[in-house]
């Protein structure tokens, strides 16, 4: 399968910020990040504990994936679906 990687953190953000869906793997993982009760959120797919954050862009500084925040590692995110 041909996941579609994203030219810039900057393209993330707007899309979370807009609203989208994402769906995206990495090291091998599939997780969400959308949206409820106007807040952000990312979680395991199809069934982890949602994490909710106030902003995109604290989720993405505080967020881990192998002990690296998102916006480290975002150039690793394979994308299923938006």
């Amino acid at each position: 399968m041909e996941l579609y990687k994203l030219k810039s953190l900057e393209e993330l953000m707007e899309s979370v910020n807009y609203g989208i869906d994402i769906e995206f793997f990495v090291y091998g993982v599939r997780y969400d990040i959308s949206w409820r009760n106007n807040k952000p959120f990312i979680c395991v797919c199809p069934d982890g504990k949602a994490v909710f954050y106030d902003t995109p862009e604290l989720m993405f500084e505080n967020y881990k994936i192998n002990g690296k925040p998102l916006k480290d590692i975002w150039q690793d995110f394979g994308i299923y679906s938006m």
